[in-house]
């Protein structure tokens, strides 16, 4: 388990966070009508969303510890989840999303998570509703909770992005639900925002 207290840890998170800051002007792919059709989507329910995005360093550098790890690279770089039901998908403003970024586990609104040149809404083929409610329940309650940099799965004080979908998820009934998701972990040793878009307990709903 890692040591998120000593000065070395300190001290690497300090220097993982400039590529955060790090960008270039490019204007996003993701259009008004690719907005118009996902805000209509997520008023119907919840989701795992990865976005990817081609300005940022971070996301650059996340693609690349994707291919480090599985071999391909990556079209996504990040994983997050909304947890409202909305009524009336026009007023984007009331959409509401849990993602860990790296000033840790925070709500972020819909015309943040849609800056990006690449998303994709995943559908877990096996969630009743009565897990929903479990899931959404243990992903709101990770707000606040530190950035994992060291992206350690099996430490819950410290949390990534992939992290906080996969400890929400958790809440389900997480070994019949997410079988493949489990074996594709254990297999590579850890876990990247691609690996959910190529799990077969999900489900593609929208691809952008």
């Amino acid at each position: 388990m890692a040591n998120y207290s000593t000065l070395a840890y300190k001290a690497y998170h300090w220097l993982a966070d400039i590529p955060s800051k790090i960008s270039w002007s490019k204007k996003h792919a993701f259009t008004e009508v690719d907005k118009e059709q996902l805000a209509e989507l997520l008023a119907n329910g919840y989701y795992v969303i990865l976005t990817g995005n081609r300005s940022h360093l971070s996301s650059v550098l996340v693609c690349f510890l994707s291919w480090v790890k599985t071999g391909v690279w990556a079209q996504y770089s990040h994983a997050l989840m909304n947890c409202d039901n909305i009524t009336d998908p026009s007023d984007r403003s009331s959409f509401k999303f849990v993602e860990a970024t790296s000033v840790g586990v925070h709500h972020s609104t819909f015309d943040e998570i849609t800056e990006c040149d690449t998303l994709c809404v995943l559908t877990p083929k096996n969630i009743s509703n009565v897990e929903w409610t479990a899931i959404i329940d243990a992903l709101v309650k990770q707000e606040g909770t530190p950035y994992d940099d060291l992206f350690d799965l099996s430490d819950t004080t410290h949390i990534s992005c992939v992290e906080s979908v996969l400890d929400a998820l958790k809440a389900a009934d997480y070994a019949d639900d997410f079988a493949n998701l489990a074996a594709m972990i254990a297999d590579t040793g850890n876990l990247v925002p691609q690996m959910y878009r190529n799990c077969t307990d999900f489900t593609v709903t929208f691809e952008k």
